[in-house]
């Protein structure tokens, strides 16, 4: 990682320049171009404190991606040797759901970035982005960081190392979120669950043929549900629901 004065703005948020090259601009307009081996960052004036938070999004999973791991943007815990990742769009509940499991003896694998290859879920952090509403008493927090301009007034939060996974897990199961009034957990079949899969996938550029093969591959050996929570209900409420049918698959 880099510094570099002349990295160009990007027509969009993300541009791909082309196969080997992206440009992203984050929300402090913090420039970065992603190539194969370096990203290189342009500080707008003196944001050089939110540059760190926005690498560990977005630059990363496209390096990542094009280092033969398949990324996706959700969260993941693991119990007994079996990782569970939540796949779904922002404020789907991907963070909240970890951190409930977490309760239970789950141990959280990674935040953010999932990072699968061959059908194993890549240990990355302990840090969690989460809301105080959603930060339960029973969790051991070490260390807080701020996030500036987000949207939702979440916070990184370090979780103590007893609940965290240091380890590469099996992938065992992927829950594709959706917030509905009642609550419900569907198999998928493998056309529909590639279908949701590619929205919240890493692509090293438009035509990723690699990307998309491990995508097929991921659909093709590991289960996939639909899960529905009640988003009027409490939390607890919903993770009985889920840890219930967790037990019947694990």
């Amino acid at each position: 990682v880099l510094l570099k004065e002349n990295v160009r703005n990007p027509g969009t948020a993300i541009e791909f320049l082309n196969k080997k090259e992206i440009l992203y601009r984050d929300i402090h307009d913090n420039r970065f171009l992603i190539t194969f081996s370096k990203i290189f960052i342009s500080l707008n004036d003196d944001k050089l404190e939110e540059a760190p938070i926005s690498l560990l999004g977005i630059p990363l999973g496209f390096s990542l991606q094009r280092h033969h791991f398949q990324v996706l943007h959700g969260s993941c815990v693991a119990i007994d040797g079996g990782a569970i990742c939540f796949i779904g769009e922002s404020a789907s509940g991907k963070s909240s759901i970890a951190l409930s499991l977490i309760t239970k003896g789950f141990k959280l694998i990674t935040e953010d970035l999932c990072l699968v290859k061959d059908n194993e879920v890549y240990s990355f952090s302990s840090w969690i982005k989460t809301d105080q509403k959603n930060l339960l008493a029973e969790l051991d927090i070490k260390e807080k960081l701020a996030i500036k301009k987000d949207s939702r007034n979440r916070e990184y939060y370090k979780l103590a190392n007893r609940h965290a996974s240091s380890k590469n897990v099996k992938l065992k199961a992927i829950y594709l979120l959706r917030n509905e009034k009642k609550r419900e957990i569907v198999k998928v079949n493998q056309f529909d669950a590639f279908k949701y899969l590619f929205t919240y996938a890493y692509r090293s550029h438009d035509a990723d043929v690699e990307g998309l093969r491990k995508l097929t591959k991921i659909c093709g050996s590991v289960d996939c549900f639909f899960y529905s929570r009640n988003t009027e209900d409490q939390v607890s409420e919903n993770t009985k629901y889920l840890f219930e049918h967790l037990e019947t698959i694990l």
